[in-house]
């Protein structure tokens, strides 16, 4: 029994050696076709549209102080309703108009350092402020100038915009890939490497920047000429980063 042990052993760990010897022997064709996670080539590229916007969005109001705070929002009410109905008579309508602020607040009477006593009020400012979907950019300018004339004492801004910016995402999009393209294949041909298969795309993501005109008017009348607003350019931006795989120089 022991030599028989003997004899067998040495023959059983030769087989197990050979079957380790085959499966790898197998393997390695497939591992030669992995390619090497440390041959890549990384690249971003940024693309950019713009498009003329096709609507504005225009911020005003009133503000108004009293000694009773029902006096101060009568007075803004009465403003308001005067600047909405200039506002209409241009063409906007009353669907395009909403409130977007209404403030109440008191007015106390200046404290000196030195003594503790309790607060008072000594008016109250109430205010008002409207914004308006202007479907033409070109009446941008009426559109201020009817609410100022009608008593609004505040100008808060313009902004620009386009409905639907999808056609100019999509173009931005084109752009950054077409520009991270360009930019792998200079790198290529500068390091005499062939390039590979594109391994991975990360979109940095795209943004819109609208005009804004900002401006501020406080106890202003409307000049006798329009009040020229030029709305400028929607700008649209994208970025993506593309992982391209690379052989050996040749």
């Amino acid at each position: 029994m022991k030599t028989q042990f003997l004899t067998v052993a040495p023959l059983f760990a030769f087989a197990l050696l050979l079957a380790a010897f085959t499966t790898v022997s197998a393997q390695e064709p497939g591992r030669r076709d992995v390619p090497d996670p440390r041959r890549t080539l990384t690249v971003t590229g940024t693309g950019e549209t713009t498009a003329a916007p096709d609507h504005a969005v225009v911020r005003l109001g009133a503000t108004a102080q009293a000694e009773e705070a029902a006096a101060a929002q009568i007075s803004v009410n009465e403003v308001m309703q005067k600047a909405l109905a200039e506002i209409e008579r241009i063409g906007i309508v009353r669907r395009s108009i909403r409130t977007s602020g209404l403030t109440l607040m008191p007015i106390y009477a200046p404290q000196k350092p030195d003594r503790a006593i309790e607060p008072r009020v000594v008016a109250y400012r109430a205010g008002n402020t409207i914004e308006v979907i202007v479907e033409d950019t070109k009446l941008v300018g009426k559109v201020i100038d009817a609410g100022l004339g009608a008593g609004a004492n505040r100008l808060e801004g313009v902004s620009f915009g386009l409905r639907n910016d999808l056609p100019q995402r999509t173009a931005a999009l084109r752009a950054a890939v077409d520009e991270a393209r360009t930019k792998a294949q200079t790198i290529a041909r500068a390091l005499d490497v062939p390039l590979g298969s594109v391994r991975e795309v990360i979109e940095g993501g795209v943004q819109v920047f609208r005009p804004e005109r900002f401006a501020t008017a406080r106890g202003m009348m409307a000049d006798a000429m329009q009040t020229p607003v030029e709305p400028g350019e929607v700008r649209v931006q994208a970025s993506v980063t593309i992982h391209y795989d690379i052989g050996s120089p040749k």
